[in-house]
């Protein structure tokens, strides 16, 4: 087997997506070399990905190290608004050519790479990914909202799906801290 030549992207990925499927981390420390020896690499790209990752608001360098951000309810009330609000302003001009049996973050998706404003899709990326360690705990609070029937209802979608994000910013939070705390029984 030939040496690993890309070391860096297959540990930011690696680590993006455990960011995304194992909830917040609300100040977990990310040592790098015990990642590094969990990866399978040297603790160089642990720390170039982390450093990545903390530059996308993923997690924060702090003095002793990288550690997982740290949400209140007002902070996530406050990214939820951002995020719909980046997400709103590009459906602004799209409404038109989105595909209605998408979900809602397909949806999002095609918006992103469909977009004319280049900053603006990457800055809505952002607020978004930074939202996905919260996904399953709003599944567990919230109800599934019926996909809009026509490309003229994206806004209005967007709209109420993002304002109860904010409502219920308190209950997501709860409920995942409540499931990382169990998965750790």
């Amino acid at each position: 087997m030939g040496r690993d030549r890309d070391p860096f992207d297959r540990t930011l990925e690696t680590l993006r997506r455990r960011l995304t499927e194992h909830g917040p981390l609300q100040g977990d420390p990310l040592p790098v070399n015990s990642l590094a020896a969990e990866l399978g690499v040297s603790p160089t790209p642990v720390r170039e990905a982390l450093a990545r990752l903390a530059g996308e608001g993923l997690v924060a360098r702090t003095r002793s190290g990288y550690v997982g951000v740290v949400h209140d309810a007002l902070s996530l009330a406050e990214l939820y608004g951002l995020a719909g609000i980046l997400v709103l302003q590009l459906a602004r001009g799209a409404a038109d050519t989105m595909p209605t049996t998408a979900s809602p973050s397909d949806a999002i998706l095609g918006l992103v790479q469909g977009a004319d404003n280049r900053i603006l899709a990457s800055e809505a990326m952002r607020a978004v990914s930074q939202l996905a360690p919260f996904a399953l705990a709003e599944q567990a609070v919230l109800s599934p909202e019926p996909w809009p029937v026509s490309p003229g209802q994206l806004g209005a979608f967007f709209r109420r799906y993002y304002a109860r994000r904010v409502r219920r910013s308190q209950a997501i939070l709860t409920a995942a801290i409540t499931a990382k705390m169990r998965s750790r029984i």
